[in-house]
């Protein structure tokens, strides 16, 4: 019987503590400064991502071993597929130009990404630690990522 109370007094103090140690943390609460510093690095991560697509087709176009927009994007609908390449007659220029090609997309691909990871680290811009008090926030309430939504479309009005 004693060891019975002791434990039901142990598991009182407990769920006690668990209680209060829930209590000590304060609520985060994000203001609209804090929203649009979250809107703003979605929109220069954009800004940065439509830059470097434009490299991107820039340097397609210089590309002369790929033969312009028509075969490129014809390269690309059978690449990986050794029936149609065969069908489309595919060079073996035109493959090493393609794998150049997808070397120079992948290393587009990571400048944004670290772009984007150097905006988040920076305390000025908008800081971990807010970054993820945000998206956890759009996580949990669909509705505030529909108010992120807006706050980058007033942005990206309002910068043009």
């Amino acid at each position: 019987m004693q060891i019975r109370f002791s434990l039901l007094v142990l598991v009182f103090l407990c769920s006690g503590q668990l209680l209060f140690s829930q209590e000590a943390k304060p609520e985060i609460v994000l203001t609209d400064a804090d929203w649009t510093k979250y809107a703003q690095l979605e929109v220069l991560t954009s800004n940065f991502l439509a830059q470097k697509e434009e490299e991107l087709k820039t340097w397609i176009k210089a590309k002369k071993e790929l033969g312009g927009g028509a075969r490129f994007n014809k390269i690309k609908s059978v690449w990986g597929n050794a029936k149609k390449e065969i069908g489309i007659e595919l060079t073996e220029k035109e493959r090493l130009a393609y794998q150049e090609y997808l070397r120079f997309q992948d290393s587009m691909q990571k400048m944004v990404v670290e772009f984007k990871a150097e905006l988040i680290r920076d305390e000025k811009t908008l800081g971990v630690e807010l970054f993820e008090h945000i998206s956890k926030a759009t996580r949990d309430n669909p509705s505030l990522k529909e108010k992120l939504i807006q706050e980058v479309a007033r942005i990206k009005k309002k910068a043009k």
